[in-house]
């Protein structure tokens, strides 16, 4: 039996699926799954956006809360001395120092908050954007493809990164005012 004829369509078609592995992504295809990662990273966007407001807003609620508290500290401490104006002012002076460490407590605390809520929003674009850059990557292939990918990583890389030093560097402040709050 002659096997060269065999060999010759197993090597042909063997040649033919190596080369349909090797194929793009079909455009439309990619079209549509870029338009589906940046609408599903917009939601998220917002979604963290959202929720970054809510936490600020119920941090300044809070504040205004206190200071309004504070307020009254000092309404009340004003009306108790109005016999004796040395011991008034002593007792306003007083009640001036704990309002002030509890506001900047309070501030403390806010910015705290809207730092953990400025870096979720980072995190959640930088990882948004990365899903783009996925998505793109993917009609890629060969070396195109890998750099497009480290590429992608690397922007993501940095953008977390620099959201992290964002993020301690107002943690570190809020800390050091929550620290000169605690002498008064």
């Amino acid at each position: 039996m002659n096997t060269k004829p065999l060999m010759l369509i197993a090597g042909l078609s063997a040649a033919l699926l190596l080369t349909a592995c090797d194929r793009p992504e079909d455009p439309a295809k990619t079209r549509a799954d870029v338009a589906k990662a940046q609408a599903e990273a917009g939601q998220k966007m917002q979604d963290a956006r959202a929720e970054a407001n809510k936490d600020v807003a119920a941090a300044q609620a809070d504040l205004a809360k206190v200071q309004a508290d504070a307020n009254k500290d000092l309404s009340k401490a004003e009306r108790d001395a109005g016999e004796m104006r040395a011991d008034a002012n002593k007792e306003i002076g007083t009640a001036t120092e704990k309002a002030s460490g509890k506001i900047g407590k309070e501030e403390a605390e806010l910015m705290r908050t809207r730092a953990k809520a400025d870096y979720d929003v980072a995190k959640t674009d930088a990882e948004a954007a990365k899903k783009v850059a996925d998505q793109r990557c993917d009609a890629l292939t060969g070396a195109g493809k890998d750099s497009c990918q480290a590429k992608a990583k690397s922007d993501y890389d940095a953008a977390l990164s620099a959201a992290e030093a964002r993020r301690e560097e107002r943690l570190r402040e809020a800390d050091a005012l929550a620290a000169n709050s605690g002498n008064h």
